[in-house]
């Protein structure tokens, strides 16, 4: 079976990488390298933590690279006809989409029945952008979760194959959630290409609501939620 990632080049994603690739053969990852960039600043403090706390708990403090990891390509956008191309040359049964822009229908097509998204949030309450965080602002805690879809040119609007919620324990930091997230997703993933792999014909659902959309969450709203997550695990 013939496996692709379409992901970004970031820490965790680099993990999601290898621990799939340790127990189902990743064929290619397809990198996206360009990114959006917001007219307001959007860095917090407690991001720079997060990386830092998922290179020491994966890696000892010195992740790998991706070409390091699995046979790997880089494209500005993936949407662009070169990726495509390269995406269609591989044939692949299955492609698993985490991190990336929106995509169109011509990479869907490159793999039309096993095409797949994870989105680290509930889609029938946050699509969009910083979804955990949106859900944090709105002090949503039981919202926490990682959704599986399958991938539509509408943003996580794709009917839901699998949706966990995000352990959260008692003195838990905010930095830490994303690490908890992406093991989720490694756990969603897993099962989906295995469930794939039997049935190429997997269950799922419609989403009984449509979430509302979400774009950049700004600096100072990331504030706040540092404060409601911290305050919200000190009393569990």
């Amino acid at each position: 079976m013939r496996l692709i990632i379409l992901t970004t080049g970031s820490v965790r994603r680099r993990y999601f990488v290898q621990a799939l690739n340790s127990t189902i053969p990743v064929t290619r990852v397809f990198v996206e390298t360009g990114e959006l960039t917001p007219p307001f600043e959007i860095f917090h403090p407690f991001e720079a933590d997060s990386k830092n706390h998922e290179k020491h708990t994966w890696f000892n403090g010195t992740p790998p690279s991706l070409p390091d990891i699995a046979a790997t390509e880089y494209f500005p956008s993936l949407n662009q006809p070169e990726a495509v191309r390269a995406m269609t040359a591989l044939h692949p049964d299955i492609m698993i989409v985490f991190g990336t822009r929106k995509l169109n229908t011509s990479v869907i097509n490159v793999c039309p029945s096993g095409a797949f998204n994870i989105h680290t949030g509930d889609p029938e309450q946050y699509r969009g952008l910083d979804a955990h965080m949106w859900t944090i602002y709105h002090r949503d805690f039981d919202a926490l979760t990682v959704a599986m879809q399958c991938l539509a040119t509408e943003l996580d609007r794709g009917d839901i194959l699998a949706m966990k919620r995000v352990t959260i324990t008692p003195g838990m930091r905010l930095f830490q959630l994303r690490a908890a997230s992406t093991e989720i997703a490694i756990e969603l993933s897993r099962r989906t290409v295995t469930q794939f792999q039997s049935c190429q014909d997997l269950e799922s659902r419609p989403l009984q609501t449509i979430g509302r959309y979400y774009s950049f969450m700004p600096s100072v709203l990331k504030q706040l939620c540092v404060e409601r997550f911290e305050t919200f695990t000190a009393r569990l």
